[in-house]
């Protein structure tokens, strides 16, 4: 059974990226690549499933900090190959609503569209290390961040739009996070707001969204900037022998 939303109790926010069709004919496969939040507290059903679809490496994003506060799972399971592939090598300063000393106003938060743009300009090496990782792994690859939504959003976006699928299909598998994490974030605020209780913030302020603007202020600027996801991806260094094999992995014809 092929599950699009992977029904884990330690993940809420487990997506795989298979069964989108692409604008070639063909559609994408499941098992291969599989998006989620921190994996930190799996149960060993969870562990069964997430085996049972194939998935063999796990490809970390996050930053020191971020690892040391919340391990995951798969680093210490020898059932997985575990890679880190840290976007940066602190906590991501955006997206931290802890961060002691420059914690985000999070009603009057960063435009994502503007971030993500900045991301992919500016981590390029982090992109070529990542799907180099992804195209030579022996099965299917789990790929994390903290959420799930940003840093594992972009790279989403880069392996589906390598492969074709719509757009309206990409910004689609990137705005359903919010509703996925609405538990989560809903603890998130009421840590903040007893943290800083003079603070004003609420489940709709941009630091929780995924609104759908954020995705397509990436790809316009991708297609403006690049011709696409694939000469995006060549500017980054990745060869076109790695990208036949991340085209290859992920669709079915």
């Amino acid at each position: 059974m092929h599950y699009r939303r992977l029904p884990l109790v330690g993940l809420k926010n487990a997506r795989d990226l298979g069964g989108h069709p692409t604008m070639g004919g063909g559609v994408t496969k499941f098992g291969r690549f599989i998006r989620c939040e921190a994996p930190r507290a799996l149960t060993t059903d969870d562990i069964a499933l997430i085996k049972s679809c194939g998935i063999t490496d796990s490809i970390d994003f996050r930053g020191d900090s971020e690892v040391a506060a919340y391990p995951s799972v798969f680093a210490s399971d020898e059932s997985f190959i575990y890679h880190r592939c840290p976007t940066f090598d602190k906590q991501l300063a955006f997206a931290s609503a802890n961060h002691p000393k420059n914690r985000p106003a999070m009603d009057a938060f960063v435009n994502w569209g503007e971030k993500y743009i900045e991301l992919i300009t500016n981590s390029k090496d982090w992109v070529r290390t990542t799907l180099g990782v992804m195209a030579q792994s022996r099965g299917g690859v789990i790929f994390n961040c903290t959420t799930g939504k940003d840093r594992v959003g972009v790279i989403s976006a880069l392996l589906l739009g390598l492969t074709d699928v719509a757009e309206a299909d990409i910004i689609a598998d990137y705005c359903v996070s919010e509703l996925y994490l609405a538990e989560v974030y809903r603890e998130v605020l009421a840590h903040y707001l007893k943290r800083w209780p003079g603070e004003t913030a609420d489940l709709s302020s941009p630091f929780f969204r995924t609104a759908p603007e954020n995705m397509e202020t990436l790809l316009a600027h991708i297609q403006t900037a690049y011709g696409g996801v694939a000469g995006y991806l060549e500017s980054c260094g990745l060869t076109a022998d790695e990208l036949t094999l991340l085209r290859e992995k992920l669709v079915a014809e």
